[in-house]
């Protein structure tokens, strides 16, 4: 999870410093918002099935699901946001919160063990 967080988080450094947007096609918009309707079940499922077997791991693993779920969801945001606003900078922006919040996670999921 912490490799996670730190590549979101340099994936979106780098994409601030180069003013780079979200890249628009149908077949990606379809994709990312079948992820943001389908991953929060699957983590919802994974969560309850990690409490039922007492597993940090799974629990970590729906972590990521539910992470998933909401990069997808900041992706459709900043799509938006970008074509109705202009803010380039939306998508990255939002990665980095979810990464400093998956790190929080992560940090949490580790004190646990």
């Amino acid at each position: 999870m912490v490799g996670v967080a730190l590549y979101v988080a340099a994936t979106a450094i780098s994409a601030i410093a180069d003013h780079a947007s979200p890249a628009r096609s149908v077949v990606g918009i379809v994709l990312t918002a079948a992820s943001t309707l389908v991953l929060p079940v699957l983590a919802r499922a994974k969560f309850g099935l990690a409490v039922q077997l007492r597993s940090a791991a799974l629990r970590g693993d729906a972590v990521l699901s539910l992470a998933g779920a909401v990069l997808a969801a900041a992706t459709l945001v900043s799509l938006i946001a970008h074509a109705a606003l202009g803010w380039w900078w939306a998508d990255s922006v939002a990665a980095l919160v979810i990464a400093v919040m998956l790190l929080g996670e992560a940090l949490r999921t580790m004190s646990r063990r």
